[in-house]
């Protein structure tokens, strides 16, 4: 347990350092626009499996986090800005690891779970993106642009909004 968790630690710290040079939490999150609210252990009642669990986790969706905005910055700025999505592709496929990887308290499972599945409908949207871009046609679901919004940007938010709702209870 304990080496699983340096482990862990290990992986968040070098994740950390690759994503150094690009944008900090809070740009991400004004980005977004949302707020940011870094998470406090103790203002909460749970037990120290549940604050451990909930600090690392946090951890790793705010790296996610960062890793759209860039991308999306990348997508929208036609290459000019941001990170690119072969980035974004391998960032993430480690930070979903690494989500795998936490010690998770049962009632926090599902919240994993649905934070898991957006991260991945968020990849396969990008990976939609990219392919459109690669073909030289228009990619109907770009985020900022007029029209619907693409299914998996509403399917990813429902997921993260449900989590959240989790989490909350």
């Amino acid at each position: 347990m304990v080496m699983k968790k340096s482990i862990l630690s290990i992986c968040l710290c070098v994740l950390t350092q690759t994503m150094a040079s690009a944008m900090t939490v809070e740009e991400a999150y004004k980005a977004i626009p949302h707020r940011y609210t870094p998470f406090e252990a103790g203002s909460a009642s749970m037990t120290s499996q549940e604050s451990r669990f909930l600090a690392d986790f946090f951890g790793l969706v705010n790296l996610a986090i960062v890793e759209r905005v860039q991308t999306l910055a990348w997508f929208q700025s036609r290459g000019k800005q941001g990170s690119p999505v072969s980035n974004y592709r391998k960032n993430v496929e480690r930070i979903i690891a690494n989500l795998g990887q936490l010690n998770v308290p049962k009632n926090c499972a599902a919240v994993r779970q649905r934070v898991v599945e957006a991260i991945q409908d968020q990849k396969t949207y990008f990976q939609e993106w990219e392919n459109a871009q690669t073909a030289a046609s228009p990619f109907k679901g770009a985020l900022g642009s007029a029209g619907p919004r693409h299914a998996l940007v509403t399917t990813s938010s429902q997921k993260l909004h449900q989590a959240y709702s989790e989490l909350v209870r």
